[in-house]
């Protein structure tokens, strides 16, 4: 999967979550996560309420994407690559550089997959 092809996924699916949110937290940057017991680096771009970006796993997987809306400190949205989708919800520390949450194993759920947690690089 090309970077120009997860930059079109991740658009498509900004396009497809709600923006109508005020911004809170600010998630730009590289992350190190772990959920499902693997490892993650997560790249989040954000502009105003809007969050897009870029996962991959550690061993390699299949490289994804994410988009998804901050409100407040909690960023909800979609996650997907090749092969599935999923939601998730993201609790972002006070001093923004953690976070806790769930992420879920089709898009009709952001929790049955289990915790997400990540640091940020």
């Amino acid at each position: 999967m090309t970077r120009r092809t997860l930059g079109m996924m991740a658009a498509a699916l900004c396009m497809s979550v709600a923006a109508h949110a005020q911004p809170g937290a600010n998630v730009s940057g590289t992350w190190s996560t772990q959920f499902a017991g693997a490892a993650a680096t997560v790249t989040f771009y954000q502009s105003g309420p809007n969050v897009v970006g870029t996962y991959v796993n550690t061993p390699p997987l299949l490289p994804g994407a994410i988009a998804g809306v901050m409100r407040g400190n909690v960023l909800t949205g979609r996650w997907t690559d090749a092969s599935s989708s999923g939601g998730f919800t993201l609790a972002i520390s006070p001093d923004g550089r953690s976070f806790a949450g769930t992420w879920g194993r089709s898009v009709a759920s952001n929790t049955d997959g289990g915790p997400w947690l990540g640091r940020r690089n």
